[in-house]
């Protein structure tokens, strides 16, 4: 934090002394010497209290925390509203006949953000909290607390971690809209104490996904140092190659121009003038900066030190920069105050990965264009404010605030906002259009507030911790064809609100669909399937106009909770409700986080599941490509209908074989396919290298029903009929048991090396060319024992070697002379 020669006397002033009998008032500022707290005590603006400094508040403290929601957050802190951070030390010295007490001045819920414990200690006995958006939240942090009150806040405790690590003893955590979550592996230890009595949820555990870290650049570390710098001004054109060490500022004027090469390490010392623990030494740019580095030959912005940690250098700042485009390109930014901070420019951030440092950029009134970069392991990925922006392909992933922007134009396409800590994206005011982008995993989704106009179209707001999409005092906006499912909580929350809610997937949701403070707009052709408790959730007085849905039931009124249960609520009108699915058009290409399709879903182009992803489709389901797409699986399928609810994979025209392409499993070993129906493709299924079995399904009306290389594969309790060819195998390893096989021109086709398999008690006739076929490049016998081949003798109905010699046989005695039971899935 950067702070102006006032602030700095007075912070002097303050660490001498904070025992004072009259009321002390603490600004925004760094703690830099450990302080003591007592009396009555106002705090206006965020405090941090950093590594190695102690905050004690003594016996009977009044902690009084100003109303001050600022559009402007300093990298340091979490919230806009005003917060005490703890990264070192918190010890409050509360007793039983004078408790310390914290609360916000206006004493409403909510109006502060709370006590926020930031890796740091805090070691808390006998305090009240109160007023607090949440009273503590511990982020890999340590507390001991004893002796609590924490009554009247948003959320009690909210536990964040792996290394978080709480006591609570002899407390009580009531009257909270919220009262405890212990988040990514929090662990709480409880003693003698009582939750209960908050009004939406006493307790909620959950934990995201972890996902693999992004790829990050090869760095080479072997150049020597070519320059060193200290303050210096540069005038004209100055390039830089090689190892640069920075041990000042370094400002380009305007005219002037740092052109920096591929493979370039820009490293910067450490300085602190001001003990706020923030690094001082930086690039100021009102010039332009060009720093185009490649993918084999990065250019590096990073700390000089030997132990090197987030916040020890200041920025590469680009001020008053807007007459020609600044470019950051393949670069990786890293220990940085912040990565990349500009006003009044035009910046362009290509291909780069931004990565601990306290905020990895921010920018004000700028033109700015951002594609394909990583940013991930910062406090905030990004924060921007009376801006344009155009934002592309970017990955959020597991900072603690993905972004956050105000008054700015946005245009968002195709990002992937992951597993961040708090909320994924935030935005106020200005003006937005998001169309496929991925907001998965984070804590909270997004979240739009004073929004006047936007559009928000085919995005999957999926498996977020709490709540998918959260929009409040909204109007003029349309939320469409976007994907709000499986998320914590709930998958959209509305408040205050006036727009249209049309065509999205809203199913899946661990709790309701969608919950309503007050909602004044339209909720209509929207899927309301499979939520948790209720489909709408309308928790306020006024009525809510929802024609026109599928709600998974015949009754609409059992999934919505209104006036019909509770009299001080308003009515939810949902006439006109669809009995059958609304078709859905999947809006991402890629799914890259764990997914489930429900209803009737519609692939218009190649789609993959990636590696660590789970691909979950529910019984009954109607998957429908257009033609020439298909679907790749490299994570896992999990399609498993019922014998009453099969899953269907069909084309969109259903008129002939080849419609659409294929399902293609590369290594998507533990997928699992029963009770499902393949139709209309060029071939059902292709199995690459993955364990894989099938059951009770039905393979019609293909070119081929399926094929496969490696395996192991199972088939079993299936009907492969009116294909050109009912299975292929290639080099393959399978069990092929208790199936039909018939009215296909070939029944099985072994292109090569087909002594891995074994055909046994099926019923294999009535293929028109052959039941099986023996390929020109096999040499071995397939074992082929126990089947029965229909009225005809059997090798009348096989092509093997003794109609080809040179090839191998179908090993085909004993067999059957009548026809197997095979089963209720596999009857023809």
């Amino acid at each position: 934090m950067k702070i102006n020669f006032a602030t700095l006397l007075y912070s002097a002033l303050v660490s001498m002394s904070l025992i004072a009998a009259l009321p002390a008032i603490s600004h925004a500022q760094t703690l830099d010497k450990d302080t003591v707290w007592q009396g009555e005590v106002k705090v206006s603006e965020d405090i941090l209290v950093p590594k190695g400094i102690t905050l004690t508040i003594r016996p009977g403290t009044s902690v009084k925390v100003a109303v001050a929601e600022s559009t402007k957050t300093d990298p340091e802190y979490m919230s806009p509203l005003t917060e005490i951070t703890i990264r070192g030390t918190l010890r409050v010295e509360g007793t039983t006949k004078e408790p310390v007490a914290f609360s916000g001045e206006s004493n409403k819920t909510g109006n502060w953000a709370g006590i926020v414990i930031d890796r740091g200690v805090a070691v808390m006995n006998s305090f009240s909290i109160k007023n607090a958006e949440t009273a503590i939240n511990s982020l890999d942090g340590s507390l001991k607390m004893n002796g609590a009150v924490i009554q009247d806040n948003r959320y009690g405790l909210v536990l964040q971690g792996s290394r978080s690590d709480t006591l609570q003893e002899n407390s009580l955590i009531t009257g909270n809209d919220y009262g405890v979550f212990t988040l990514q592996g929090a662990l709480l230890v409880t003693k003698s104490s009582r939750l209960s009595g908050n009004r939406k949820k006493d307790s909620f555990t959950a934990t995201a996904k972890d996902l693999p870290s992004p790829p990050g650049f090869k760095v080479s570390e072997s150049q020597p140092v070519s320059r060193r710098y200290q303050d210096e001004v540069f005038r004209g054109d100055m390039v830089w190659q090689g190892r640069i060490e920075v041990a000042g500022t370094i400002r380009v004027p305007q005219g002037s121009r740092l052109i920096i090469m591929p493979g370039t390490i820009v490293e910067f010392f450490k300085k602190d003038t001001n003990g706020d623990g923030i690094g001082e030494n930086g690039l100021m740019i009102q010039g332009r900066l060009v720093a185009k580095g490649t993918k084999e030959e990065p250019i590096v912005f990073r700390s000089a030190e030997k132990n090197k940690s987030m916040g020890d250098w200041d920025s590469i700042n680009i001020m008053d920069s807007a007459m020609g485009q600044n470019l950051i390109e393949n670069c990786l930014i890293e220990h940085a105050y912040r990565g990349l901070h500009f006003h009044f420019s035009n910046v362009a951030v290509y291909d780069s990965h931004i990565t601990e440092n306290y905020r990895g950029i921010q920018f004000q009134e700028s033109q700015v264009d951002m594609k394909g970069n990583y940013l991930y392991g910062n406090k905030s990925g990004v924060q921007g404010r009376d801006s344009d922006l155009l934002f592309t392909t970017n990955t959020l992933q597991n900072n603690y605030v993905g972004a956050n922007f105000f008054r700015t134009t946005i245009s968002a396409n195709g990002n992937r906002i992951v597993n961040n800590w708090k909320e994924g994206l935030r935005i106020r005011e200005g003006v937005s259009t998001l169309r496929e982008n991925l907001i998965d995993g984070n804590r909270q989704g997004l979240l739009l507030a004073d929004m006047f106009y936007g559009s928000y179209n085919s995005n999957s707001f999926t498996n977020n911790i709490e709540t998918g999409l959260a929009v409040r005092n909204a109007d003029n906006i349309e939320v469409s064809d976007n994907a709000i499912a499986s998320n914590g909580i709930t998958g959209l929350n509305v408040q205050d609100s006036r727009f249209l809610v049309k065509g999205n997937q809203i199913t899946d949701n661990a709790e309701r669909g969608i919950g309503v403070q007050s909602f004044d707009g339209l909720i209509t052709e929207n899927n309301l399937a499979a939520n948790g408790i209720y489909a709408i959730d309308l928790d306020g007085s006024g009525n809510l106009a929802a024609p026109a849905n599928w709600w998974g039931t015949d009754d609409p009124s059992k999934v919505i909770l209104d006036k019909r249960r509770e009299s001080s609520r308003g009515s939810v009108f949902h006439e006109k409700a669809y009995n059958k699915p609304l078709r859905f058009t999947w809006p991402l290409q890629m799914i890259s986080s764990d997914t489930t399709w429900r209803g009737e879903i519609i692939i218009n182009v190649n789609t993959s599941v990636m590696n660590n992803a789970i691909l979950n489709i529910a019984p009954g389901t109607m998957v429908r490509f257009a033609r020439d797409t298909g679907l790749l699986i490299k994570g896992r399928m999990l399609a498993e209908g019922k014998p009453r609810q099969r899953i269907v994979f069909t084309s969109l025209d259903k008129k002939a074989a080849s419609e659409w392409d294929e399902i293609q499993l590369e290594y998507a070993t533990g997928s699992v396919i029963s009770n499902c129906v393949f139709e209309y493709a060029n071939w059902g299924l292709h199995s690459h290298f993955t364990n894989l079995t099938i059951s009770d399904s039905l393979f019609t009306n293909n070119f081929g029903g399926m094929r496969f290389r490696s395996g192991p594969v199972v088939i079993k309790r299936s009907v492969f009929e009116h294909n050109s060819i009912g299975i292929r195998s290639y080099i393959g390893n399978a069990v092929i048991r208790d199936n039909v096989i018939t009215k296909n021109e070939t029944g099985i086709f072994v292109r090569e090396k087909g002594g891995g398999l074994s055909i046994t008690r099926n019923n294999i006739f009535d293929n028109s060319n052959y039941n099986i076929r023996v390929g020109d490049f096999n040499n071995e016998d397939v074992p082929a024992r126990d089947n029965w081949w229909g009225s005809s003798e059997p090798l009348a109905t096989l092509f093997d070697g003794r109609s080809e010699p040179g090839i191998g046989n179908v090993l085909f005695e004993p067999f059957s002379r009548e026809p197997f039971r095979t089963g209720a899935g596999a009857s023809p």
